[in-house]
């Protein structure tokens, strides 16, 4: 798709570029002085060793930062058009632990013909580990502009 994205230029099934993202323990750091969520399932490695929060020895991602992430397709598609989010949510399915390369996708699969400035398209996203495995699906509704 080439040129300001539209209400009227976008089809049911089409695929929104994908991100990809490794999770290092400094990006973990980096979103919990964001977030202000020092929780040590997130910060520290030493206590998750012996805790093993979720069976794992190692720290894992904050959900809201996957959530974050999965939003990043809307957005780095979208919102230099004039696009704006209208609607979220987002269903965590399986840590993602510090170490871990994740990918994030989405596909058009509604369209809604509301009224101009209010039209919108419901956005399927996923975000998958390294190895395949779903971590969260979630649902965006994208209100886009007229053309």
């Amino acid at each position: 798709m080439t040129g300001k994205l539209t209400f009227e230029s976008v089809n049911c099934g089409d695929v929104l570029p994908e991100i990809k993202q490794h999770i290092s323990q400094e990006v973990i750091w980096k979103h919990a002085v964001a977030s202000l969520d020092y929780n040590p399932v997130h910060t520290n490695p030493e206590w998750c060793a012996t805790a093993q929060v979720f069976g794992l020895p190692v720290p894992v991602m904050h959900g809201n930062q996957t959530m974050s992430l999965m939003t990043s397709v809307i957005t780095d598609w979208a919102y230099s058009s004039g696009a704006r989010l209208k609607r979220l949510e987002v269903k965590l399915i399986k840590p993602v632990p510090v170490g871990s390369t994740c990918t994030y996708g989405g596909v058009v699969s509604e369209k809604h013909p509301v009224g101009k400035g209010e039209d919108f398209v419901v956005v399927e996203l996923w975000a998958k580990n390294q190895d395949g495995e779903q971590v969260a699906v979630g649902s965006a509704q994208v209100v886009l502009p007229s053309a």
